[in-house]
């Protein structure tokens, strides 16, 4: 008993606890919160060789969502990540082919920085970009509804 006379329950606090945790991952990011899966390789991104500037002109095709932009460059096999909110998660655009692979690139660089995590991919292939928030405290991603159509990888 506690100091007022009530009964604590700890598996309900633990219950309340998570669903706190779930309703406030789903409001501020706007998607749903799932635990990252083991064997996500989510590759920690690292800064981007070329510059803002460089990025808009290539073109690149580009999914945005509130905290990322996800961009993919065929010409290297590159994802770039940009972290566009001062919010406590990490940007991570996600990706999978049409022939089976999947993955992830964390950008831990923080706001106004673009990541680039660089892949070896199939030329004959197709990617679909997925935009996600990664919170380190938990573990948890936040998954957005932002996919792109599926883009050429050669």
């Amino acid at each position: 008993m506690s100091s007022n006379g009530l009964r604590r329950n700890p598996r309900s606090a633990a219950v309340i606890g998570l669903a706190a945790l779930a309703l406030g991952l789903t409001v501020l990011g706007g998607g749903q919160a799932v635990a990252a899966p083991q064997d996500d390789p989510r590759t920690i991104g690292t800064p981007v060789t070329m510059s803002e500037s460089a990025i808009t002109a290539a073109s690149l095709p580009c999914i945005t969502s509130p905290g990322v932009k996800t961009c993919f460059d065929k010409a290297g096999d590159k994802v770039l990540v940009l972290d566009t909110a001062k919010d406590g998660f990490s940007a991570v655009g996600r990706w999978s082919t049409d022939y089976g692979r999947t993955g992830a690139c964390r950008n831990a660089l923080g706001v106004g920085h673009w990541a680039e995590c660089n892949y070896d991919m199939r030329e004959t292939g197709h990617i679909q970009l997925n935009n996600a928030l990664y919170d380190g405290d938990t573990g948890l991603l936040v998954l957005t509804d932002t996919y792109s159509g599926w883009l050429s990888i050669g």
